[in-house]
């Protein structure tokens, strides 16, 4: 279905409208999923947030997916050469693309069209990422299946000129905690996954764990697959943080173990992120200049304005202003309510 460059602005009118509306994340991305699929068609979507330190999904809603599709797509992301992965839209200046296009009209040679796109009927995709000051705060893919026609190169420029108002309104949202839901466990959940990610074993904290992140998924979220599909093979534990529905942040990490009756299984553990961590979120999440998180870095750490100033070679009163630029950015009065807010005291 083909439409006018006036139908295209109108929508791309709407969802900038959409982003600067004080929206919970899931509910910002339905509604702009919503919005969009009208123009652009499309059988399922997936539309997840991005860790922007470590590009791992954080968070993700999706239409018309299978769970056991997330497996095999994780699989492909991480571990499989392949075209238009969501990385690289992350640090490229074209942002959105079809994987008709990315493979020269030869869908066949990409590794997820053979293995992927059959577990949801698809043959057709359209990714994008969100990106905003040079980060990516988001990522979506689109897909079409039956009879219906490949996405157009004019579907791709919508995407693209929604990519900074989009990415924007998710690093506003990544402060923004859901109402009225109640957080995990304080404990660490440790899961055993064998070679292809298929959970083996868990702990009674770890169940906990999958049903804050999914409570309506038999499977394991993705997000906990992507950072276990990186830690596969890997020298180094994988590490990656996952927003929970109750709004709290979590590390994951993973890690192949050696010796025991599963051979190459793989250890994952999740449990609440250290303060140190969900404040390098939040810094990036409130739009803060670099200097602006130098000086909140100091007073986190306790430091008085004069101190910042020798520290930074600034004077005390300009100190000052990047303080009143900063409680403007993250709501608060005072360096008390600043330092609480930042490590979600």
């Amino acid at each position: 279905m083909r439409s006018s460059p006036m139908v295209r602005r109108e929508t791309v009118r709407d969802i900038e409208a959409i982003c600067r509306l004080d929206l919970d994340s899931r509910i910002l991305r339905r509604r702009i999923a919503d919005r969009l699929t009208r123009l652009i068609p499309a059988d399922s979507y997936c539309f997840s947030t991005i860790d922007p330190m470590t590009l791992l999904t954080a968070d993700q809603v999706s239409t018309g997916l299978v769970p056991e599709a997330a497996t095999a797509a994780a699989h492909n992301e991480y571990l499989v050469d392949d075209v238009l992965k969501f990385a690289a839209l992350a640090r490229l200046e074209v942002s959105a693309g079809t994987l008709g296009a990315a493979t020269g009209g030869d869908p066949e040679s990409s590794h997820r069209y053979r293995t992927v796109l059959p577990m949801i009927d698809a043959r057709h995709e359209l990714r994008a990422g969100f990106v905003v000051d040079g980060r990516c705060w988001g990522v979506v893919a689109l897909f079409r299946g039956g009879r219906r026609p490949d996405f157009t190169p004019a579907d791709v420029g919508v995407l693209r000129r929604l990519s900074a108002p989009v990415g924007a309104a998710l690093r506003r949202a990544a402060h923004r905690a859901p109402d009225g839901t109640a957080a995990g466990p304080s404990e660490a959940g440790v899961l055993l996954l064998d070679q292809d990610l298929r959970l083996f074993s868990e702990n009674p904290a770890a169940k906990l764990w999958r049903d804050e992140l999914s409570p309506s998924q038999a499977e394991l979220p993705s997000a906990i697959l992507e950072v276990a599909a990186r830690g596969k093979g890997a020298e180094l534990p994988a590490y990656g943080r996952i927003r929970g529905r109750s709004g709290r942040w979590l590390s994951v990490q993973a890690s192949p173990l050696s010796g025991g009756p599963h051979p190459a299984a793989i250890a994952v553990t999740v449990h609440p992120a250290p303060a140190a961590d969900v404040a390098e979120i939040l810094l990036l999440a409130y739009g803060l200049t670099p200097r602006e998180r130098d000086v909140l870095a100091r007073v986190v750490a306790g430091l008085p304005s004069r101190t910042i100033a020798v520290e930074l070679h600034i004077t005390a009163a300009t100190v000052q202003d990047h303080l009143k630029s900063v409680f403007a950015k993250t709501g608060v009065r005072s360096r008390s309510e600043l330092v609480a807010t930042v490590l979600g005291l």
